[in-house]
C-alpha cells in the first residue's frame, strides 16, 4: 500500500535544498517555496528553513505540522545520529569528534555548518555515525528526533531576535534531549545553569561532564583529566586559561568514554588537534582572531584567557543584554565597538567606567587599537554580535581581520 504524504519545503536555502535532495531520493513528491511565494495550503508536514521563526505571519495560512531538516533526515533514513548544540562550542565539539571517530568508522560532519544533515544522508549512504551541527532554530521544530547520542554543551543568552524570550531559546535547546528515548545517552555540561537539572527531566542515560566537579567519569583536577580516576590528559598552560576549551574535551571525551573506542587514543588525537578557524586564532604575538563569537559568553571566554586586551568588537542587533563578568572587565585597557551595536556597546562599558570609542567599520576599529597598543598588551577580535549588519558570515569577517591586520602591519 503506498501512503500519499503532502509535504512542504518552506524557505528556500542550505538546509532545504538538502531536504528537496533526500526527497527526490526517497521518490516523495513535495512543493518548495520561499515563505513570500506561498499565501495558503494545507499539507501533512511543512520544512521549515531555519531562519523562519514558528510565529512567522507565512503559518497563518499555511496548516501542517512543522518539522526541521535534521528531523526530516532523522525519519526517512533512520541514521546513527550524535546530535551537538550549545550556545558556544558546537563547532568545534563536531570537529573534534570527527577528528577522532574517523579512525575507526566512516564518519560525517555536517549540520549548521554548511553541509545540510539531508544532503550528508543522501551523499553518503555507507556512513557509519552522522556527528550534526543542531542551532536552536532546528531543534525548535523537532518532535521525533531520537539522536543516539546527544551533546548539551551549554546554554548562554542569544538568538533573542529569532526565540524572543529566553524560555523559547532555551526550551528548543532541550529538546535535543527531551525526545529522545530510554535506550539513548545525553552528555550534558552540569555546570549550566539551564541544564544542572536535565537528567531529572529525561529519559536516556544522563552523563554529565563539568569543570568544577570531581563526581563524574571524567572531571579535572589540577592540570590532568581524569577517567575513572586514572589521569588521561595532561592540560597545556594555555589550555588551563581556557574554561570553555577544557570543557570542550570533557564533552567530546565524555562521548568518546561511551564508544566502542580508545581514551587514550582519543586523548592522543586530541593533543594534536587544531584550533577551528576564527576560534581564538592566534595570527599574530599579540593579536587574536575570534571572530565566530557571536554572543556574550563567547567573548567572555576569550577574555578570560587573555590578559591587558585591546578589545574591538560589534555586529547585528539580536536584541541580547550585554553582560561581561567583573573579572573580565578588569582585563579590559579599551574597547573599540563598530557596526549596528556601537553605540549600545558604548553605553554598556562607559557605564563600567572603560573607556569605548565607536567606529563605523571594522578597518576603522583595528587601525585605531593597532596604534593604541604598546608592550606587551592583546588586540582581540570578538564581536560578540553576529555579523549581518555588515557581513554575509563570521567566517567572512574573519577573513577581512586578518587580511586589514597585516595590511595595517605592513604599512606601519
Amino acid at each position: 500500500m503506498v501512503i500519499m504524504v503532502k509535504i512542504l519545503l518552506l524557505g528556500k536555502g542550505v538546509a532545504n535544498n538538502g531536504c528537496k535532495r533526500l526527497l527526490e531520493d526517497s521518490s516523495i513528491d513535495f512543493d518548495y517555496f520561499d515563505k513570500n511565494e506561498i499565501t495558503e495550503g494545507e499539507y501533512d508536514y511543512i520544512v521549515k528553513a531555519p531562519g523562519i521563526p514558528l510565529y512567522d505571519s507565512c503559518f497563518k495560512n499555511i496548516h501542517g505540522k512543522v518539522i526541521s531538516d535534521i528531523e526530516l533526515a532523522y525519519v526517512l533514513r533512520r541514521v546513527y545520529m550524535i546530535g551537538v548544540t550549545g550556545s558556544n562550542g558546537k563547532t568545534t565539539v563536531c570537529t573534534m569528534l570527527y577528528q577522532i571517530l574517523k579512525h575507526k568508522y566512516r564518519v560525517v560532519l555536517c549540520g549548521n555548518i554548511g553541509y545540510s544533515i539531508c544532503d550528508a544522508v543522501v551523499d553518503n549512504k555507507d556512513a557509519e555515525i552522522f556527528i550534526v551541527e543542531m542551532s536552536s532554530f532546528q531543534l525548535e521544530a523537532i518532535n521525533t528526533l531520537d539522536c543516539n547520542i546527544s551533546v548539551l554543551l551549554n546554554i548562554d543568552m542569544c538568538h533573542l531576535d529569532h526565540h524572543l524570550n529566553m524560555r523559547n531559546y532555551v526550551d528548543a535547546k532541550l529538546n535535543l534531549a527531551l525526545k529522545q528515548s530510554f535506550n539513548r545517552y545525553t552528555i550534558y555540561n552540569t555546570d549550566n545553569v539551564y541544564l544542572s537539572g536535565l537528567h531529572k527531566m529525561i529519559l536516556s542515560t544522563p552523563i554529565g561532564f563539568s569543570y568544577n566537579s570531581t563526581i563524574n567519569r571524567i572531571y579535572v583536577l589540577n592540570d590532568y583529566i581524569y577517567f575513572k580516576n586514572k589521569r588521561i590528559f595532561k592540560l597545556k598552560k594555555e589550555d588551563l586559561k581556557c574554561r570553555h576549551k577544557v570543557e570542550n574535551y570533557l564533552a567530546v571525551l565524555s562521548v568518546i568514554s561511551i564508544m566502542n573506542f580508545s581514551i587514550k587514543k582519543a586523548c592522543k588525537i586530541l593533543k594534536d588537534f587544531k584550533d577551528v578557524e576564527y576560534r581564538l586564532n592566534k595570527i599574530d604575538k599579540y593579536v587574536y582572531n575570534d571572530a565566530k563569537s557571536t554572543n556574550c559568553a563567547s567573548t567572555n571566554a576569550a577574555i578570560s584567557s587573555l590578559d591587558k586586551i585591546h578589545l574591538i568588537c560589534g555586529g547585528y542587533d539580536r536584541f541580547m543584554d550585554i553582560k561581561i563578568d567583573d573579572d573580565n572587565l578588569k582585563k579590559l585597557i579599551c574597547v573599540y565597538a563598530y557596526g549596528q551595536t556601537k553605540d549600545k556597546i558604548k553605553n554598556y562599558f562607559q557605564n563600567k567606567n572603560i573607556r569605548c570609542l565607536v567606529f563605523n567599520t571594522l578597518e576603522d576599529a583595528l587601525r585605531s587599537a593597532y596604534i593604541k597598543r604598546i608592550d606587551n598588551e592583546i588586540i582581540l577580535y570578538s564581536p560578540m554580535f553576529a555579523s549581518y549588519d555588515q557581513y554575509h558570515s563570521y567566517n567572512e569577517r574573519g577573513k577581512e581581520f586578518n587580511e586589514l591586520y597585516f595590511q595595517l602591519k605592513n604599512r606601519l
